[in-house]
């Protein structure tokens, strides 16, 4: 028996995968130039970033030309949905210490854009994390991964060594919340085909301990700038 892919099924497939693609070129840009204004910053700080950024790229590419893999409902049951809902998790976790990195734990921003991620947009990306939980929607991940581009828009006026280059040629930088960025499509692209969650898990929880590193060196110890 022959099983055939409704047309308005495979068309979502195909949205779902160059919007995947799209996020891990995003993610290759600016991640790149992140590593590469950290080099300028110093060498050997630079290595941890560099390959943060290798491994996340690899694994995400792999999920971006992947083919989801069909299962039963009744599979998403058990550990494998309890995996799913800590993937889910760390999104808006990510994006919640990304911004600590910036602000600390000060409730305003850089800049009014910034502020608004903080308070009300990384709120709203938790809430659909959990409806995403909660009904296993292809839709809804797609539009968490629609919600996860906003943060990126260049709003930062922090001149680091990150930012630097941005700031100098378009005026505002737009890596602020890229890590937090990074964890979603890493995760989403994990979640589309239904693999590599050990991995993927493993990533995002190397970025979140690694902002978290980042935000209590840089706010209270001074390190590295």
């Amino acid at each position: 028996m022959v099983f055939r892919v409704k047309p308005r099924l495979t068309d979502r497939l195909m949205i779902e995968k160059y919007l995947t693609i799209v996020a891990w070129l995003v993610c290759a840009v600016l991640l790149f130039q992140f590593a590469v204004g950290f080099t300028a910053e110093g060498p050997l700080l630079a290595v941890p970033f560099w390959g943060l950024a290798a491994l996340t790229l690899a694994v995400m590419a792999v999920s971006a030309i992947a083919s989801p893999v069909s299962r039963p409902p009744a599979q998403f049951n058990g550990p494998d949905r309890l995996m799913r809902g800590l993937l889910l998790l760390s999104i808006p976790v990510a994006f919640l210490v990304s911004s600590l990195d910036c602000t600390g734990l000060s409730l305003h921003g850089c800049s009014t854009f910034c502020t608004f991620i903080k308070l009300i947009w990384i709120p709203v990306v938790a809430i659909v994390c959990v409806a995403c939980y909660r009904t296993s929607s292809r839709s809804g991940q797609t539009v968490l991964l629609l919600m996860s581009f906003v943060p990126l828009f260049p709003h930062c006026g922090c001149y680091n060594p990150a930012n630097a280059w941005w700031i100098d040629h378009i005026g505002a930088s737009p890596d602020c919340y890229i890590w937090g960025f990074a964890v979603s499509a890493l995760t989403l692209g994990a979640l589309r085909t239904g693999r590599r969650y050990l991995i993927t898990g493993s990533i995002s929880a190397a970025i979140i301990a690694g902002s978290l590193a980042f935000f209590i060196s840089h706010h209270y110890l001074g390190f590295p700038w």
